[in-house]
């Protein structure tokens, strides 16, 4: 049995898009990221440091192709915010675990540091954080075609690029996302939608 998961409605993503404009979630000067509303997010294989596929350069889409999920890339986002985000993103994950929620926490590697120093950093991070579902993963750095077919911006002043997707199609996409209160109500407007299965 095929489950299409969580369902946004058009307005539910209009009321998520309303709230991205008013909490600065667009990049500064007008800078774009990432794929564009209604586009599919193809195939990569990020390396695992945290959730069921750890360890393994498992493909998020390909794994969980119908799950509803998000996915945040991070470039130059400072730590306090990526563990707010991925802390509020386990809660949603353990709320919504019937509806087959999945999020995933992708670092590109801005730095290009080497594997066992980026996994030991992450791996640090999901230990403190106490992460169970979300995954923390990375790529070896921007040059890597993910980033490319991503279209994610690795200027300095896109901190992150957020797309909140099912089917793999891209329903709602955030730049520069802030975890404030704002934002994350936003977000988690995602867990209180509907699962229908197929």
């Amino acid at each position: 049995m095929r489950h299409t998961g969580i369902l946004l409605s058009g307005a539910l993503a209009s009321a998520i898009a309303i709230s991205g404009v008013a909490n600065g979630l667009s990049p500064a000067g007008g800078m774009k990221s990432g794929v564009a509303k209604g586009g599919v997010l193809s195939a990569f294989e990020p390396y695992h440091v945290s959730g069921a596929d750890k360890n393994t350069e498992t493909c998020p889409v390909c794994k969980y192709p119908t799950n509803p999920a998000v996915q945040v890339w991070v470039n130059t986002d400072d730590a306090k915010n990526v563990a707010a985000i991925a802390d509020d993103l386990e809660k949603e994950t353990k709320t919504n675990a019937n509806k087959y929620f999945k999020a995933f926490v992708i670092y590109i590697n801005a730095k290009k540091q080497p594997k066992d120093v980026i996994a030991k950093r992450l791996g640090d991070v999901a230990a403190k954080e106490k992460l169970q579902n979300v995954v923390l993963a990375f790529l070896p750095g921007t040059d890597n075609g993910a980033v490319q077919h991503y279209q994610i911006n690795t200027d300095a002043q896109v901190k992150n690029t957020v797309f909140v997707y099912r089917n793999r199609t891209v329903d709602t996409k955030f730049v520069n996302f802030v975890a404030d209160k704002q934002g994350l109500a936003a977000l988690n407007e995602i867990g209180r939608a509907s699962c229908r299965e197929r």
